[in-house]
């Protein structure tokens, strides 16, 4: 039979735990707000959706059994992925570019670009998790990477790509700096 002492502390371990899940799910509303955007500027895509879903996904499960270093990754993930996002959708509804001409070519430029400053943003904040600093970088490129795909459909999977590209290629560095730290 289980003691008192065990009971008691299976309860306290379960209402910790769900105190972190409804602490976790506290970036659900940023998520589905930049799904709604995404949907609205770009169409309902099914891949969108799922981007957006594993966005969720990913962004609840990290901060819930991440650390620190992960909780902030997600918040620094977010805001870097605005960057492609941003761009693309801005690149979408202005259409400006797109009036000239050849307009796959200027969304996969733009998405590069954006990929590569939201890699550079990430590269500068993990210098301040200098011990957790390839966790920290890892979650943040993940999460950053769904978020700028939720605008860089625009761009088709040329763009998606290339936005990849550009944000690894941004964080490779601080990746490489981290491995010889070591």
């Amino acid at each position: 039979m289980e003691s008192a002492e065990h009971r008691l502390a299976a309860r306290a371990r379960r209402a910790y735990e769900i105190g972190r899940l409804r602490w976790a799910t506290r970036v659900a509303w940023i998520v589905l707000l930049l799904v709604a955007v995404s949907f609205a500027a770009v169409g309902g895509s099914p891949v969108s959706a799922a981007t957006g879903a594993l966005l969720l996904v990913t962004a609840t499960a990290l901060r819930w059994r991440g650390g620190a270093a992960t909780a902030a990754a997600v918040r620094a993930g977010l805001a870097a992925g605005l960057i492609p996002f941003a761009l693309l959708l801005t690149l979408k509804c202005g259409g400006a570019l797109c009036m000239i001409g050849d307009c796959m070519t200027h969304c996969a430029r733009f998405c590069a670009f954006g990929g590569l400053a939201a890699g550079v943003l990430l590269a500068v904040r993990a210098r301040h998790h200098r011990d957790h600093v390839a966790s920290f970088l890892i979650a943040a490129s993940a999460i950053a990477a769904l978020t700028g795909l939720l605008g860089c459909f625009v761009g088709g999977l040329t763009g998606m790509a290339w936005m990849i590209m550009g944000e690894l290629v941004a964080t490779l560095p601080a990746f490489a700096v981290e491995l010889r730290r070591r």
